[in-house]
């Protein structure tokens, strides 16, 4: 056999592309409030994040990671208590990410599943932050190790789902002043990310 054939065994597998629009259509009712808002606001920070996966060189492997991860990285919404986006569960906001990361890892989804649970704030949450904050979280870390993992929670940063501002982006300056609220980390982590993904001034 030959060595080529033999090293080909120990290579990273090709992505497996998954349809994302199946799944957002298997858990939120195509044509409901919550649809809209959802798509719009999935559909603003996936763009967003691909424009920084382009700008960094990212492969089309990485590049479509992206693109799935952040169609999905909300789909936990459904079992909020959020009605001003047709949300009508009863659990807090917040606990979004860890439905989200339950029902994609049932999907058979583990590396979107991450997604769903490490993109909020500025890139995840430490245990220390969920248990001084005293957040209905299980208490261990939540952070983003990977780079595509940043890009999404950091693209995340500038979209709202609230109606009224849903098509309107955050400035830096807006960012920053959200980001200064979370803490030193994120702070630090977001001046950090600005520059690295070339963001501007």
């Amino acid at each position: 056999m030959p060595i080529s054939s033999v090293f080909s065994i120990f290579k990273e597998p090709k992505h497996v592309s998954v349809n994302y629009q199946k799944l957002i259509n298997k858990y939120i009712p195509v044509d409901s409030v919550l649809s809209h808002i959802y798509l719009t606001h999935v559909t603003l920070v996936t763009n967003r994040a691909l424009e920084i996966g382009r700008r960094l060189g990212m492969g089309t492997d990485q590049l479509r990671f992206i693109e799935e991860a952040a169609m999905l990285h909300d789909i936990g919404v459904i079992y909020v208590n959020a009605p001003e986006i047709g949300c009508s569960g009863d659990l807090p906001y917040i606990q979004h990410i860890i439905k989200g990361k339950e029902m994609l890892l049932a999907e058979g989804l583990p590396d979107h599943a991450r997604v769903a649970e490490n993109h909020i704030g500025m890139g995840g949450l430490a245990m220390e932050e969920i248990l001084r904050k005293e957040l209905p979280l299980p208490a261990r870390d939540m952070l983003c190790e990977k780079l595509e993992d940043k890009v999404i929670s950091y693209a995340d940063l500038f979209y709202s789902k609230n109606p009224a501002r849903l098509w309107i982006p955050k400035t830096h300056k807006q960012a920053k002043a959200k980001v200064e609220k979370l803490g030193k980390r994120q702070e630090k982590l977001y001046d950090k990310l600005r520059k690295d993904f070339g963001e501007g001034i």
